[in-house]
């Protein structure tokens, strides 16, 4: 089946701020696993609220995961 867009733009936007490959990476897996740290998280949830995308670092530290972050996305797109 496949992966919604908000999951593969999640997927997409992870992959530029981490060195580890995570196109294998399984959506509900911990991504501070594979490379995503604080430092990297708040670069990309900057990167995307210059392009108007506001999330919340909160309503990822819960949750990081491509699973999280794609439903954060979908809830924050205009």
């Amino acid at each position: 089946m496949p992966e919604s867009p908000f999951l593969e733009e999640a997927r997409s936007l992870v992959a530029t701020v981490v060195v580890d490959d995570v196109s294998d990476a399984d959506p509900e897996e911990d991504l501070r696993d594979w490379g995503l740290d604080s430092i990297r998280l708040v670069g990309l949830l900057a990167d995307l609220r210059a392009e108007g995308v506001v999330i919340e670092l909160e309503e990822l530290a819960g949750e990081p995961t491509l699973q999280g972050l794609a439903g954060a996305l979908e809830r924050a797109r205009p």
